[in-house]
């Protein structure tokens, strides 16, 4: 290998690849810069474009609503003296223009007014500040005006225009409140669909509208409604007289501010704009660059290969094997027919694996036979256990003299030793394991002259299901012992089976006297080697159990054990669906 890289050929792959990949990258970094240059110049254009439609916005939205003073006014020379009478058609301009105004209204000299919203039309009491507004527009009798922004004590937030009713006497003066919610969401429609920030400004740096989201470009000050970008307030930004001020931000981010006077109204438009728009604008033609170093890196790619296949074709080919190898597949013939090094490789390849094979081969062989030999022994453990009890209640019935109960009990003994001493590899199904059960209840209600009471909960179809035979036996005959106090108790045993993911839970419950938490951590345990020699029955069949499933099917199955004193136990048994 080491040989291969100081060659010739891996020095001729190297330059070749480089080459023809350094050219096509290099042509495309330069055709992107360019471009990316162009993008940069003709942004504020762009942006003067945008504040230029919301201008041309703005000023449409002034025609509309002085359109609307003059319909009002009109109404008042109409109407004259008999005000009353003007407030259904004022009410119905005011449904007409919803969306644009929070309220229209007549502010008589005491500024008392005549209101068409729904709550200015009952609650009209003189405001003190109306005062401001009739001045302004008494001052400019021949005009409309618009007031500085304020919060109203009706509209909220809001901007009023007005003009004086010509010929009114006593005066009146004709007014609406702008619904500064509407122009709130049509800069946010234009600031989330431009990537910029916008905002309308007084000329004291108020903020009229605008800058719903700071996206992280400015500091607000909502309190004051004003704003500063990189600790410059808003009132030294408007001062400085320039159009574009290039500056950054608190965070050091840098940004540009667009300022721009609207046409009517007497406010300023503010533009705050990062990179965000433009590097989106760049994004557009990055498949095109990214597909110019595509093309370089499949030319190099070409060109690599034509020069390096002689020696390609023969590593592809060991790797291919070695894969095929490290999925398990030894019986892969490796050789090359070449008489070079790659022909020599290959061959030791086959002698090497032909050994693995047969040691692997030895070593399994092993297993399977120790395997084998522990699930014998164990079954060999349980089928005694068995017998021994079931003999203890035979000889208890006779003692008792019941010997109408001989003939059932040795029936049930006989089905039981048919069904034990079968094949214990032989799977059986769960049928089959709840009729045993049946069988081996009946024995014991006989012996201990008690009635335990066997409950089922088992879908029909796991019923077919294939498990080991003398599975649920040994777990029953332990709930009798252990949680009826050795068959003195009577009570109910439950066996419920059901599905659980990918696996089948087999559930074994009485309502006994149950165990302490030190006791249940026990059962499961291998039993002490001198308990072994004694041949003593306590927890011999569950641990028997536990490990003849385990061997089986690995170590996340087997039995599991939940208990507390004085509640009864539960067995679960966890098999492979």
């Amino acid at each position: 290998m080491k040989r291969w890289f100081s060659g010739l050929t891996w020095k001729l792959f190297l330059i070749c690849f480089a080459f023809v990949l350094g050219s096509v990258s290099l042509i495309s970094e330069l055709s992107y810069r360019f471009v990316e240059k162009e993008i940069r110049a003709n942004d504020s254009y762009y942006i003067s474009q945008i504040l230029s439609k919301v201008d041309q916005y703005l000023t449409l939205n002034f025609s509309s609503l002085q359109t609307l003073l003059f319909s009002v006014e009109f109404l008042v020379a109409e109407e004259g003296d008999r005000l009353d009478g003007i407030r259904d058609p004022l009410r119905k301009l005011f449904e007409t223009n919803f969306d644009y105004v929070s309220n229209i209204y007549l502010i008589r000299q005491d500024l008392s007014i005549i209101g068409a919203s729904p709550m200015t039309r009952t609650l009209d009491d003189p405001i003190p500040e109306r005062q401001a507004i009739v001045d302004l527009a008494m001052r400019n009798r021949l005009q409309s005006v618009v007031s500085e922004p304020y919060k109203s004590t009706f509209s909220g937030w809001t901007v009023t225009m007005a003009r004086y009713a010509a010929g009114s006497n006593p005066p009146i003066v004709v007014a609406l409140d702008l619904d500064m919610r509407r122009l709130e969401d049509n800069l946010l429609r234009i600031t989330r669909s431009e990537s910029l920030n916008l905002a309308l400004v007084n000329s004291q740096g108020m903020l009229v509208s605008g800058f719903q989201e700071s996206k992280g470009l400015l500091d607000l000050y909502p309190e004051e409604r004003t704003f500063s970008i990189g600790g410059i307030p808003a009132t030294k930004l408007l001062a400085s007289g320039k159009s574009y001020i290039p500056i950054e931000n608190a965070s050091g981010r840098p940004v540009t501010v667009t300022l721009q006077s609207t046409q009517r109204f007497n406010w300023i438009m503010v533009s705050i704009s990062d990179d965000s728009r433009i590097l989106r604008s760049l994004q557009k033609i990055e498949k095109n660059y990214f597909g110019l170093i595509a093309i370089g890196l499949l030319l190099s790619i070409l060109v690599a290969t034509v020069v390096t296949r002689y020696i390609r074709k023969p590593l592809a080919y060991l790797a291919r094997k070695m894969n095929m190898i490290k999925l398990g597949r030894l019986d892969v013939q490796v050789a090359l027919p070449r008489n070079d090094e790659f022909g020599d490789l290959s061959r030791t390849f086959d002698l090497m694996i032909g050994r693995i094979a047969d040691l692997i081969r030895n070593l399994d062989d092993g297993k399977e036979l120790q395997r084998r030999l522990e699930i014998q022994m164990l079954q060999a453990q349980i089928n005694p256990h068995f017998l021994y009890n079931t003999l203890g209640s035979i000889s208890n019935v006779v003692r008792l003299g019941q010997l109408d109960k001989v003939d059932p009990v040795i029936r049930s003994l006989i089905s039981i030793l048919e069904y034990g001493i079968a094949d214990s590899s032989e799977k059986v199904t769960l049928r089959d394991e709840l009729r045993n059960v049946r069988d081996y209840l009946q024995i014991q209600n006989i012996r201990y002259n008690k009635h335990f009471t066997l409950i089922e909960d088992i879908d029909e179809e796991l019923l077919e299901l294939p498990v080991f035979r003398m599975l649920l036996q040994p777990i029953v005959e332990n709930a009798i012992f252990h949680g009826y106090a050795g068959g003195r108790v009577e009570g109910s045993l439950a066996i419920a089976a059901y599905r659980l993911d990918d696996k089948v839970a087999i559930e074994v419950k009485d309502e006994g006297v149950g165990m302490t938490e030190e006791r249940r951590l026990l059962l499961l345990d291998p039993p002490p080697e001198d308990m072994r020699e004694k041949g003593t029955r306590k927890r011999i069949g569950l641990y028997n159990i536990h490990e003849r499933i385990r061997l089986n099917y690995g170590d996340s199955y087997g039995l599991s054990v939940i208990s507390e004193p004085g509640r009864g136990t539960c067995v679960r048994a966890l098999l492979p669906r």
